[in-house]
């Protein structure tokens, strides 16, 4: 992803630091050059920033934003963290193949879910919810003893929501009032689950299922409020998670909508913080 060259910008580290990852851009040879760290590693944060970026002057915004502030050497700016996301992923979107109507809903998918109406002049924090990619880490450790996001969203694209999840078409013998294959109880087929051997597989999918249903049922009555059928969908949660992106898009025609995965979304925050003036 190539960006124009901006002189101005070349001594600024844009900078989020999450609840989870701590992510960061930077202008390196005309373009945008991203990492990410866990936040457990912010020790090694701090180590790469006085090696590499010793003079930058330090955008930070996000969650954790004072905690790695008070820990590195260089100058340091902080940034209201939902102007720098609306403000990122316009920047991202521009530069981006999308074709978007001047008004959308941006749903920001990280350790938690924050919903944003943005068009070209302003934007609007609309609401939240604690559902999102910590609870997904935190419910598979409890359900699967597994850790790593990686492994967890593989898994889950090879698993099967048939023998946990009750459908609608398993509660009405006969012709249902609404689609048969929508959920009618997330994890809730309990004669199935306990006559069977339950695989990781299985639970993981069930579990994305169900954050992804969650999330879009909260994010569609924001949309019809600005009103629009557009929803752009960024964060870490959606990096290397094919059945999530599955289970949104699943639901475009059903209820109307369009949903859009802008390339490197995640990194909203640290851009957003990049191009703060």
């Amino acid at each position: 992803m190539i960006y124009e060259r901006r002189d101005e910008m070349t001594d600024l580290v844009g900078i989020d630091a999450g609840g989870t990852l701590i992510k960061t851009v930077h202008i390196k040879q005309g373009e945008y050059d991203f990492n990410t760290f866990p936040l457990k590693d912010i020790n090694e944060v701090v180590t790469w920033l006085k090696d590499q970026h010793p003079k930058a002057k330090l955008m930070i915004t996000g969650g954790k934003q004072s905690v790695l502030a008070k820990l590195v050497e260089n100058e340091v700016e902080l940034v209201p963290e939902f102007e720098a996301t609306t403000r990122g992923v316009r920047a991202i979107l521009e530069r981006s193949n999308l074709t978007l109507p001047d008004d959308y809903l941006v749903v920001n998918v990280g350790t938690g879910t924050s919903i944003h109406s943005v068009n070209h002049k302003s934007a609007e924090r609309l609401g939240g919810s604690g559902v999102g990619g910590g609870m997904l880490m935190g419910l598979a450790y409890l359900l699967t003893g597994r850790t790593d996001f990686n492994e967890l969203t593989q898994l889950a694209a090879r698993g099967d929501r048939g023998g946990i999840d009750l459908k609608v078409k398993d509660i009405y013998e006969g012709t249902s009032p609404i689609g048969g294959e929508l959920t009618a109880s997330n994890f809730g087929f309990i004669a199935r689950i306990q006559q069977h051997q339950v695989r990781d597989e299985d639970v993981l999918a069930c579990l994305i299922g169900m954050i992804a249903e969650s999330i879009l049922m909260m994010a569609i009555p924001f949309a019809k409020t600005i009103p629009t059928s557009t929803i752009v969908f960024i964060g870490s949660t959606f990096q290397s998670n094919p059945l999530i992106r599955k289970q949104l898009d699943h639901f475009e025609e059903l209820f109307e909508i369009s949903t859009f995965f802008p390339q490197k979304g995640q990194y909203s925050g640290a851009v957003g913080g990049l191009l703060y003036r």
